[in-house]
This record gives C-alpha cells, structure tokens and sequence, in this order.
C-alpha cells in the first residue's frame, strides 16, 4: 500500500477496483484530489470478497471502519473479469438461440472461413448456443427493410416452450435484416419476456444494430451467455456494499474505454469483456501529455507515439492510439468468438507474472497461455503451486526482492529453486540426474532455466507488439513503450531492445495503471447505422444530407440514454465516424470525420470533451454539417489510411460507406486535479547524489553482476543515472539493463533509454515522428 496525505473537507471518495486474475488492485482518491493505492489477492471462486477485502484494506489505511469509508464515497468504478472469465472456461448461462427460419445454422457456419487462413487444421471454437436451442421460426424482411413475412406469433410461443423445457437462462434473438426493421425482433422479445419470467432476453437490433447476419448473430448470442452471470455478480457485490453502508453510484468499466451505470452494464454485458485493460488510456494519455511538452521545441503540447503494455500475473495486454486517441475496432474476436461492438484494440496474450513454463516435444521452453493465477499461484508464493512460473524465474535471477512482493507475499527461494529445477530437467540442462534440485538452491542449470524462461516471455510478449503494429503498418521504432502491470517494468526495457524502441516510460503507480485510468473516464455509449446502398448504383456514396439524418436519429437516441446521468445542464460530447471500403472488398477501415484535429476519432484520452457538445435540451442539431466538401475530406482520409494500412491506394475505384457511427460521452467524474497522483517525495534540487540504500545481485547478458537498488524517494527529478540498475517502485520494478539509463521526472516517472542518449532528445525525435506520415501511435 502507498498513501499519501490524508483528504481534506469537500466532496467525497472515489474509488476505482480493478479485479484481474491474480491481483484486484484498487485505488482512492480523497476529496483532496491526492490518491492512495493497495492491492491484494484475487478470490476467483468469489471474486467479490476480494474487492470488500481491499476496500477494508484502504479504510484501515484512512484509519477509519469499512462503513465509515463507504459512507463517504460518491462513486466505485469497477473493472471486472467476470464475463471474460465465464467465456474462457465455458461456465456462462444456458443459453437459446430464436432466428429467422432458414438459418439455424448461422452460428456453425460462420462466414465459411478460418480465423486463421494459415492454419489448415484449425477449428473454430463450438457455438455458444448447441444446435437444439436454436429454434428457427417464421418471419423475413427483405434488403430494403420491407416485411415480406409477418412474425409467426406461434412459433415464438412454441419455441419458449421448448426453451423453457431446456431450462435456459437466457435468449438471443437475431432475425435477418433486423438492422433495417426492428419490429419482428421487439415482437418476439416482448413475447418471450412473458413467457419465460426471469430469463435474460437480448436482440440484435438493439445490441448491435448492423450489416453483417452472422457477426450481428453471435455478439447477440454472447451478450445472452454472460449476460447472467455478470448480472448475478453485480447483484451480489451490491449486496455486499449495501451492507457496509454504500450508498453511492456504481460504474462498470466497459471494454470501449467509457464507464456505464450499474444497471444499464448486464443488459449489455458483452461491452465488459476485457474491461479492466481498458481503464489503462486514460491514465497514460495525462503522463503522455506532460512529455509532449517536454520534448516539443517550441514547448506546444505534442502527444507522442506509444504503445501501453500492461503485464500483470495472468496476461498481457497491448494496445495503440494515434495522436492521444487509442485505436478502437469494431471487429474483435475473444476465444475465437467475433465481437462486432466497438472497443479499444487491445491484443491479450498468455504471459504473466504467473505464466506457466513447459517443454515442449522438441524440448524448447515455451511459456504460458496456461497460469498458475492467485490459488495456488506460482511456486514461490508458498500456496501449495509446484509448476515454474515467471515469476518463479525472475525472482532466482534477482529482479524481484522476496520480501517487497504485493499483498504482503513473501517469495520463496527454495520453493522457486524446486519448481525450475524440474523445468531444468525436462529441458536436458540438469547436470546430475536424480538430484534434489532444492540441494543445488539456485544455481548452475537451474539459473539458466530460469533464464530460458525469461527470455521464452520475453519474446512472445514482443512477437505480440510486432503483430499489433505490424497489422496496421506502422514501425514500432517511433513508439514510446509505457508499461504498467506488477510485471511490466520489468520486463519493458528487454522487449523494447528487442524492437527497437527508444524510450520506456514507467509511471508512478504502474502497478495499478488501470485502475487509476478508471477514475478519469467518461460515461461512453456507442450507435451504429448501416448506410443503405443505392441498388443501382452502391458505389456512389449517400448525399451528405442522408449522413446529417442519420446521424441525427442517432444523437437523439443518445441523448434519451445519457439524460439520467446529466446533473443539471450537463453535456454531452459527440464523435463522428465512418466505415468505409473499397467497392468489392469485405472488410471495412473506420475512418472519422474531420471534427476533431489528428488522426484518431474524437478528443484525445483523458482530455476535456468539449467540442461539439448538446445540453440535454438540444438533439442532433448540434452536430457539423456535412457538405460535398467534408465528403471528400472524408474520402481522401479514407485513401491514406488505406496506404498506410495495407500499402496502396486507388482513388480511381468506387468507394463505399458502410456504416455510420456515433460516439457520445459525458463526463462520469469531476476531472482530477494535476497530479493528483503523488509519488514519494523526491530529494531536493540542492541535495547530494544519494547512496544506493543497497545492492543485489540480478542476472545480465550470461551472469550476476552487484547493481544498485534505488528507491524513487532518493532519486532527483531530471538527474540521469546509468545502468544497470533496478528502481524499486511499490509493487513494481524497473529493471535497467547495461547500456541504458534513467532519469525520473517530477512526477514520479521513470524514463529508460540508450545510455548514449538523453531523455529529452528522444523524447523530441518521438514527437517529430508523431506529426509525421509513417507510424503515428499513442498507446492506451
């Protein structure tokens, strides 16, 4: 736990509680604007006792009773893996599946292709919903949104009939060309609401509201499988701090990188799916701000190129942003799954700190996606775990301390030195047969297993951000690398070697980088229209007026949703975008309109949304106009992305406009005041270098060299320092190879590049790069 001084009078707590799969980390902010973090085990089998544990934890702290801390907070904001989880290991509800007779097979068949085209014997995850809750009944609607044949009120009472046998929890509904006419599926919901009391009912029309039969089919069958179990846990957690005295507002942490109420969070439960990872842009958008201008000549705020890893114990998430505005997607994919609601592109691989190391038939070292998570978690956490893990490996090379781990965890030596020496016989380099690998402690062929493994997650972690940048045409080598995670920092600096990145900023607090992102996020909802083609002639793209319509509908659709969280005049803030293609080809780039400066759709993370903004009085009207004018700027955008993306552009060829989107947003909580975060206090300008408070010894290229272990509070801001080295932040560490160094700024961050460079020469090349044509990325 780190604190700082206690809040004054004024206003209330905000806490933010972000559960990942071995740590729920947490962190409050006082009325003061000052924040204090703490983080302790996850409880996977109930998650929500984790969450009552840290905010007992963080009461104790503010020397006050559990009732009295909640008492005094306005606002939690949770990220929660709940639905992630319920997907991955295949426990969401018992789910049916009602649709348009005829296409019962829309969930096997998919789009008749692979995920992956190179993989000939892949096979694609099993549906949702099994073949025999998917009941077909009689309805059509034709491509122009016309009922060819009305709803067949039977069959829907027939089909919850047979549902209601088959004891389902839930019910999607996804009728073709529903995009167009919603009257059958409102129809059929209204229906089997009445016939199958307390079971969870979702349409496509409503959810995902778009082109595109079987991607609308599964987002709808997947918001049905989670939406329950989300729905039970909420419930339940609410329970639980209703019972200590809360009185406040909860906010869900959805995976578009925007908060939503409590209530509105089950209905749309698939908007969560990795929502912890998305609290992260935020957060990092303020740090990168302060090093714009920084590293900008004239000092005019430039945001510079990153890319944000986070690294906790059970994954690895990576994302991008353009200009200060993260890279979001309307078609992801989790577990093999096709999500098409828009969220933040975050690319998750299995590597934590708790991923676990194996050999594979060809006796290479390989690590993860399996982890060894909070129960029993890796061998050296003393909790019964007997498989190596990464952290297990960093801990016998020196970059952990055994006694500073989080949750007041003690590492084991001996216990880490057991699990790799297994490892270390699987892979060959045992050099005795038969021997107790505690009786060695961690030396010889243990040692280098342990740094196979970490060079194993080193390695996938960085063929990961390849893939990611590689996918959008851009050069990694123009990107700033933030890490956060427990784990992250400590490994940055080796993945950004491996990449070529030249700067790695690791901010105060990186541990619980997500979570304090989730108190500087706005309330976000998201619609969608698909354009309708001109029959004779879609390649010529709609008349400006037909966009300023729909946009329109869907502004005041917005604003009915958003009105209940307006206090008083409040306003809310609008983004306009577009998906647009090549005549002929099947996939989309979302391209947004020229309302906001820079590359990305809307303002940049973290900052005010101002711009183009409606009370709760006004409607679309509020939006730009579209003219002939905005069209081609529209267009011509479209054509550079294009280039950038894939290489090439034609402008000679027809261009199509698929769909419309609108982004609104409103202010969640009252903006946090600069530098709110407070790292430990620095040495003063005028003190002495301090002495290393102590040494250690940690593993570099092939052995064991004495480094100094530096505490932030000793550092001076803008003192480079050579490595190697480790910076010991609260549950984080820096590791600084040889050949790098340094420098902390005011505000608690830590900066590592080459030890021939400086921190500000970088930092003004990286802000060159994000003005210029070729790979412009901020990460989120």
């Amino acid at each position: 736990m780190t604190s700082a001084p206690r809040g004054g009078a004024g206003g209330g707590y905000r806490v933010a509680v972000d559960v990942g799969g071995t740590f729920t980390d947490l962190v409050l902010r006082r009325p003061d604007g000052t924040e204090a973090v703490h983080k302790t085990s996850s409880t996977p089998g109930d998650p929500a006792r984790a969450v009552i544990a840290g905010l007992t934890a963080l009461a104790a702290a503010e020397r006050l009773a559990p009732h009295e801390l909640l008492g005094r907070t306005e606002t939690i904001v949770h990220g929660t893996t709940i639905t992630t989880n319920a997907l991955i290991t295949g426990s969401g509800a018992c789910t049916g599946l009602v649709t348009t007779a005829g296409l019962r097979d829309v969930l096997p068949a998919r789009q008749g292709s692979r995920e992956d085209q190179f993989a000939s014997k892949s096979a694609p995850p099993p549906p949702l919903v099994p073949r025999r809750l998917v009941i077909p009944v009689r309805e059509r609607v034709d491509r122009t949104g016309a009922v060819v044949t009305p709803l067949d009120e039977s069959d829907v009472r027939r089909a919850a009939g047979r549902l209601r046998a088959a004891g389902v929890e839930a019910v999607a509904v996804s009728f073709v060309f529903s995009y167009l006419f919603d009257g059958h599926e409102r129809q059929a919901a209204a229906i089997l609401a009445q016939e199958l009391p307390g079971v969870f009912v979702t349409t496509a029309s409503r959810l995902v509201p778009q082109v595109r039969m079987f991607e609308r089919t599964t987002t709808t069958a997947l918001n049905a499988y989670v939406g329950p179990v989300l729905r039970d846990y909420l419930d339940g957690l609410a329970h639980r701090l209703a019972e200590l005295g809360y009185r406040g507002r909860v906010l869900i942490m959805q995976s578009n990188g925007g908060v939503v109420g409590l209530e509105q969070a089950a209905d749309r439960a698939v908007e969560t799916l990795l929502s912890g990872p998305a609290g992260a842009p935020a957060a990092v958008a303020e740090i990168v701000r302060a090093l714009g201008r920084r590293g900008s000549r004239p000092p005019d705020a430039i945001m510079i190129n990153t890319i944000t890893i986070d690294m906790g114990g059970t994954s690895f998430e990576a994302s991008l942003a353009r200009g200060g505005h993260t890279e979001t997607t309307s078609s992801g994919s989790l577990a093999g799954h096709p999500v098409c609601l828009p969220a933040l592109d975050i690319s998750t691989v299995g590597a934590g700190g708790g991923s676990v190391a194996w050999v594979t038939a060809g006796g290479l070292p390989r690590v993860g996606p399996r982890s060894a998570g909070a129960a029993p978690g890796p061998a050296s956490y003393g909790r019964g775990g007997t498989e190596p893990t990464v952290t297990d490996a960093d801990l016998l090379l020196g970059y952990l301390d055994p006694d500073g781990f989080s949750d007041g965890i003690t590492l084991s030596r001996d216990a880490a030195a057991q699990a790799v020496g297994a490892l270390a016989e699987r892979l060959g380099t045992w050099g005795s047969a038969g021997q107790d690998p505690a009786a060695r402690g961690a030396d010889g062929a243990v040692i280098e297993a342990a740094a196979g493994v970490h060079r194993a997650v080193n390695a996938a972690m960085a063929d990961s951000l390849r893939l990611l940048t590689g996918r959008q045409g851009l050069d990694p080598r123009r990107f700033a690398l933030v890490a956060g995670g427990g784990a992250g920092p400590l490994h940055a600096v080796e993945i950004a070697r491996e990449l070529g990145i030249p700067l790695v900023v690791v901010p105060a607090g990186a541990s619980v980088l997500c979570a304090r992102g989730m108190l500087r996020t706005d309330l976000v909802r998201h619609y969608v229209t698909t354009v309708r083609p001109d029959p004779d002639d879609p390649g010529v793209p709609p008349a400006p007026s037909a966009l300023d319509a729909a946009f329109g509908r869907m502004a005041a659709e917005a604003l009915d949703d958003l009105r209940p969280h307006l206090a008083g005049p409040g306003r809310v803030g609008f983004t306009r975008s577009a998906d647009v293609r090549y005549a002929g080809q099947v996939h989309e780039i979302p391209v947004p309109f020229a309302d906001h400066a820079g590359p990305g759709a809307g303002p940049a993370d973290g900052e005010e949304k101002g711009d183009h903004a409606a009370s709760a009085e006004q409607a679309g009207s509020v939006l730009p106009r579209t003219d002939d004018a905005a069209l081609a700027d529209l267009l011509e955008r479209f054509h550079d992305e294009h280039e950038l993306r894939y290489g090439y552009r034609r402008p000679e060829l027809a261009v199509e406009i698929v769909n419309l989107r609108l982004a609104a947003r409103v202010p969640a909580l009252p903006p946090a005041p600069a530098g709110s975060f407070h790292p430990p206090p620095a040495a003063p300008p005028t003190a002495a270098p301090p002495a290393a408070a102590r040494r250690r010894a940690v593993w570099f290229d092939g052995g064991f060299r004495e480094v100094d272990v530096h505490d932030p509070a000793t550092l001076r801001p803008g003192s480079p320092q050579q490595g190697p080295a480790l910076v010991a932040h609260p549950a984080s560490t820096v590791v600084v190879p040889p050949g790098h160094a340094f420098e902390l700024t005011e505000d608690g961050t830590v900066l590592v590049f080459a030890a021939t460079d400086t921190a500000d020469a970088v930092l003004h090349r990286l802000g060159l790069a994000s003005t210029g044509a070729l790979g412009v990325a901020v990460a989120g």
